[in-house]
């Protein structure tokens, strides 16, 4: 034990000399859990294994939180091979693509969850996930995603997956605690997200200072969920949005949304919108491509308008 304390014949600290000029020692369990969040990356854990091996006096205190870590790098790994892929490979892509139909809803998603949540993917531009999940599957994916997660995502494609108002809310959830913050793109088609699923989104996805194209493509959509997107916008709502598709809905909403959506562009709303589709009948001798035709008019319209100023 003598030995332990002091220096070598070489010169080289021992273990006890090491533990007794490790800074980290001096810091609570709380604080050492904290460096240690921070750092457990579950596609790269070798960081936070490293810190543990930098004095034996914290191998005890950090036992438990690398177990954890371990046993979150065991679940990414195997959702990076049934994806065909590897962690290396996915903590550096700035595009994932995984329309795998084999895909647990729950399982996968928890742990996709899990990923973002403690790694952030912090490259990561866009992510196409479709594999008819449903509600289960996007409240896995979205369930405590807040400030940090997929910091540089651009563009989210969850269309097909069969999600109605329970997910839509998990979604409205996590972009309102921070999530996604340079969102761009977003595309919710062909889930039957309903009027209270809109009314849930409304609120986060005018607030986007980013989102410039929002589709909700046969999401059996009515009048009333137009109105909870669109109507009484503020000054900085949908600042940004060119590009806002709604086709298909027209079982469940009537010419009114169109009415709703042509007074919100004459009023100077949608400032930057230069592209909407509501009606896929654009016949204008019919009601249904009047009304489609009267927002393309307004559209134009205001253009005009603002090439004369």
């Amino acid at each position: 034990m003598a030995a332990r304390a002091t220096r070598s014949a070489s010169g080289v600290a021992s273990s006890s000399d090491d533990d007794s000029r490790c800074l980290l020692l001096a810091l609570s369990h709380d604080e050492l859990g904290v460096i240690v969040d921070g750092l457990a990356d579950p596609l790269q854990p070798v960081v936070a294994v490293a810190l543990s091996s930098t004095c034996l006096g914290l191998r005890t205190p950090l036992r438990l939180a690398l177990e954890v870590l371990k046993e979150r790098h065991e679940r990414a790994a195997a959702l990076c091979r049934k994806m065909l892929t590897s962690c290396a490979s996915v903590r550096v892509s700035e595009l994932l693509s995984w329309n795998i139909k084999d895909m647990n809803s729950w399982n996968d998603m928890t742990t996709l969850n899990m990923i973002l949540r403690t790694n952030g993917l912090p490259r990561l531009q866009r992510l196409y996930l479709g594999s008819n999940f449903g509600d289960a599957g996007i409240q896995g994916l979205c369930e405590g995603l807040g400030h940090g997660a997929a910091p540089l995502l651009r563009l989210l494609h969850l269309s097909d997956n069969q999600f109605g108002p329970l997910g839509a809310e998990a979604l409205s959830a996590a972009l309102r605690r921070g999530a996604m913050p340079k969102l761009e793109t977003l595309w919710l088609s062909h889930n039957p997200i309903g009027n209270q699923g809109l009314a849930a989104l409304a609120a986060p996805l005018r607030a986007r200072p980013a989102l410039k194209e929002l589709r909700l493509v046969k999401s059996e959509l009515g009048d009333e969920g137009v109105a909870s997107l669109v109507a009484n916008l503020g000054k900085d709502d949908f600042k940004k949005l060119e590009r806002l598709y709604l086709v298909d809905n027209s079982l469940n909403y009537t010419l009114k949304s169109c009415r709703t959506l042509v007074s919100v562009i004459d009023e100077g709303g949608l400032p930057a919108l230069g592209e909407i589709g509501v009606f896929s009948d654009y016949n204008p001798a019919s009601a249904l491509g009047a009304g489609q035709k009267a927002l393309e008019d307004a559209l134009i319209a205001r253009r005009g308008a603002c090439m004369l100023k």
